[in-house]
């Protein structure tokens, strides 16, 4: 484990006899790589009380506040998209949501009330996705493939349903399910939870709970920490959802006792302090951690089926035996001399070995192999004042641990102690970015499991040479179309996002990351359009418009003529309401924009995608190029119906065709993009005398983890709440065509219009990946085309980033 990061307060003064610690912090990582954590101070004020904070793994230093709670939080959950925030506190449990989609803004969708119950854990609903890993297989649905599990809560037609169980102090099971599209609540309207059991048949008082799931049920341990001898009782919970109601079922599991052990069974004075499920998606195995006087012991006790003999009274023949399933204790044990305060498990499993992490007082983190209980790494969680020295007040005190969590993939371990820092360490072990092909083996899995890959990113660029990311590239491509076809066409937006965050982290790629946002765009512009299109006939209609326009442009003889092009289509099938296509300008403007840019670079031996090797192409120029081609037949169809929609150009003669001229010379390029002859080169050549041509450029400056400049700085870096990283803030440098005009203002990513203060008011939104722009909310009224657009993107961005609302 090296350190990474570390993230401190900014002028905070806290007085020695402030007492932190008291209650118990969390720290939780969610599939798309968003740190949830709590507080009992205020980060920014230092005021006390329970906070809740979130940040995003690209941009630690902006921590956004979810909540404020009058009571301790006792339980701190992801869901498995990562897009809901559970948060338990006394009497009360709380799942919070994005608002309007932006990471800064949080607001509460759902609450439920179990009066005066202390919750000690909760988990939400298990979906039923999870995939298994065979790195020696080549085709993606045999190398990950869907395992046969089943949801742990099944709805209409056996789908997945949304919602949470909760286990509390006194042994009561509640469980609770909701729409989460139409779910809003407010603090003064907490609904009581209506589906409650008890956990065992009798009520008992528990310290300790965790939850896992196992074929479609729910696996939970619980105890009692405060009893001498306590037991660890086991339970397999089933819920069941019956029209509106869940109902519960709890039976009870073998139970058994810790000091049952023969090496620690004359230790008095030991104390059961934490126990959690190995894996939280298979319930086969408990790690115990038990504390004592002089330090503190961890075992692992694994439910198992045995054979049991039966008595010869009740046996029918000689060699009859009984199975009933047991614990089995691990004959080895882990023994610190300092007392444990966290343990956590990696959360998918990709090679033989499984490791798990536990938290001690002395602030140290162990990382121990599950085989044997053996040591495979350790390191110290501190945190340096040098950072603060040029503050006017730095913390005056020393913090502790109080929380571990590690991210899905397995690549980054986040510790947090009691005031509210952050410390973040790399995992590089025998199954994490050993080589070329296990580190895109994992890059592949982020890709089709939908996890995000920012973790596995950047543990490959800051622990394998600089040249590791172009040779993952080429794999990867090479990798993603030995796929079947219906393989390619489904992951192909995912793949591109992949290749433009992995060339974005290069400053050598910058220009090939902006041709593949260029691509990415162009071909979520071509579905839109596409899907607009309905046939005249349904009845004699064997393909649709885009079918037919995609087989006549296809011909290499076609005629470099557009006006010709229209006489073979039926135009009564391109149609389209004026007021739809008015709305569409912008994106129209876009697509011939980035046809005059193609065209313009041709005269430099530049390509599109500035591919020179066709079989690690991206879609290849060919197809690329002739996607614009049929968006600029549609387009010249539109302009028909409505001249408003059509693109504007500043030409130098009025009766110069400029879309006929895009598409004669397109035409042309398109069967061989990469050796243009001669004539066609001269006639790009005469383009920027022909028309003003607005140079198009989608890279934005931005300050961030993935920054190219990351390598060259020392680890751990030393970052502070709510102040950028200056050292990480990296320009790329841009490919300046001659005679283009270059348009220093801010650009709308998915828009296309010139940002300014007064027409977004002072108010935008920005991508925390790659610092895009875009508005908040449109002030016109749109059309439902238009709405379906900005809907798409209403989640994320283009590169897969969420957004953050900003003041410019």
């Amino acid at each position: 484990m090296e350190p990474f990061f570390n993230l401190q307060h900014n002028k905070i003064v806290m007085r020695k006899d402030d007492v932190f610690g008291r209650f118990e912090n969390f720290c939780k990582v969610s599939s798309s790589n968003l740190i949830a954590f709590t507080s009992e101070t205020n980060i920014q004020t230092g005021e006390k009380g329970y906070f809740i904070y979130v940040f995003d793994l690209n941009i630690p230093w902006s921590c956004f506040q979810v909540a404020f709670k009058n009571s301790k939080v006792t339980v701190l959950q992801w869901d498995q998209s990562g897009s809901y925030l559970l948060v338990g506190s006394v009497g009360n449990v709380s799942i919070y949501a994005q608002k309007n989609n932006l990471i800064d803004q949080w607001h509460e969708i759902y609450a439920v009330s179990f009066q005066n119950e202390n919750i000690i854990s909760a988990k939400f609903f298990f979906n039923g996705i999870k995939y298994k890993y065979q790195p020696e297989q080549v085709l993606y649905s045999e190398k990950y493939q869907k395992s046969k599990s089943q949801p742990t809560v099944k709805g209409f037609g056996s789908s997945a349903c949304f919602g949470c169980i909760i286990i509390t102090s006194t042994g009561l099971i509640g469980a609770f399910s909701f729409d989460i599209n139409t779910s809003s609540t407010t603090n003064n309207n907490v609904e009581p939870c209506r589906f409650t059991k008890n956990l065992g048949q009798n009520r008992c008082i528990y310290t300790n709970a965790d939850i896992s799931f196992k074929n479609g049920q729910f696996y939970v341990a619980a105890t009692n920490n405060g009893q001498k001898n306590p037991m660890i009782q086991c339970f397999r919970v089933h819920i069941e959802k019956v029209d509106e109601e869940l109902i519960i079922n709890s039976k009870p599991l073998p139970s058994f006792f810790v000091n049952e052990n023969a090496s620690i069974k004359d230790m008095i004075d030991l104390k059961l302090y934490k126990l959690k499920w190995i894996n939280q998606e298979d319930a086969d195995s408990l790690i115990i951690s038990s504390n004592h006087m002089t330090g503190s012991i961890v075992e692992i006790w694994t439910l198992k089926e045995e054979s049991t003999t039966v008595h010869k009274l009740f046996q029918t023949n000689k060699s009859e035996s009984y199975k009933t399933l047991m614990w089995v204790n691990q004959p080895h044990n882990y023994r610190h001399s300092r007392k444990v305060l966290d343990v956590i498990t990696t959360k998918i499993q990709f090679g033989p070995n499984f490791y798990f992490f536990i938290a001690y007082q002395d602030s140290s983190i162990h990382c121990l192999n599950r085989d044997g209980l053996k040591r495979v790494s350790i390191t110290n969680l501190n945190f340096s004042a040098s950072a603060l020295e040029h503050q006017t007040k730095i913390i005056k005190m020393t913090s502790k641990m109080a929380a571990l969590d590690i991210t899905f993939m397995g690549n980054l371990l986040f510790a947090i102690d009691s005031i509210g820092q952050v410390a973040c360490y790399k995992i590089n072990f025998d199954h994490i970015m050993m080589n070329l092909v296990q580190a895109t083996n994992i890059i592949e899995y982020c890709m089709v499991s939908g996890i995000d890959s920012l973790d596995s990113l950047l543990m490959l660029k800051t622990t394998q040479p600089p040249s590791i990311i172009d040779a993952v590239l080429d794999r990867l491509t090479e990798n993603f179309y030995r796929q079947t076809n219906y393989i390619t066409q489904y992951y192909y937006i995912k793949f591109l996002t992949l290749k433009i965050n992995l060339h974005r982290m290069t400053i050598s790629g910058q220009n090939k990351a902006h041709d593949l946002i260029c691509l990415l765009k162009l071909i979520s512009i071509s579905t839109a359009f596409k899907s607009l299109l309905r046939p005249s006939d349904l009845m004699t209609t064997k393909n649709g418009p885009a079918e037919n326009l995609a087989m006549i442009l296809s011909d290499t003889t076609a005629n470099s003529d557009v006006d010709k092009v229209l006489l073979n289509l039926e135009p009564k099938d391109f149609t389209i309401e004026p007021v739809v296509l008015s709305s569409l300008q912008q994106l129209i403007q876009f697509v011939a924009d980035l046809a005059l840019n193609i065209l313009v670079k041709l005269p430099e031996g530049r390509t599109f995608l500035n591919n020179t090797n066709k079989t690690t192409g991206d879609l290849s120029d060919f197809t690329a190029l002739n996607t614009i081609r049929e968006l600029l037949v549609m387009i010249r169809i539109w302009g028909l119906l409505r001249p408003s929609c059509l693109p504007v150009f500043s030409r130098s003669a009025d009766n110069l065709d400029i879309l006929a001229t895009l598409f004669k010379l397109l035409t042309k390029l398109a069967p061989r993009p990469d050796q243009p002859d001669e004539q066609l080169i001269d006639e790009c050549c005469l383009l920027p005398s022909q028309v003003l041509i607005n140079q198009v450029q989608l890279n934005t400056p931005k300050t961030s983890l993935s920054s190219p400049l990351l390598n060259s700085l020392q680890f751990p870096l030393q970052l502070i709440h709510f102040i950028e990283y200056e050292n990480l803030e990296f320009t790329p440098d841009f490919h300046y065509v001659e005679g283009c005009l270059m348009n220093h203002g801010l650009i709308d990513s998915i828009r296309y219009l010139h940002l300014n203060k007064s027409g977004c008011n002072g108010s935008i939104r920005r991508c925390v990946r790659c610092g895009a722009f875009s508005i908040l909310k449109s002030s016109m009224k749109l059309s439902t085309a238009m709405k379906a657009w900005e809907n798409r993107w209403d989640n994320c961005n283009f590169c897969s980033g969420k957004w953050k609302s900003e003041k410019i």
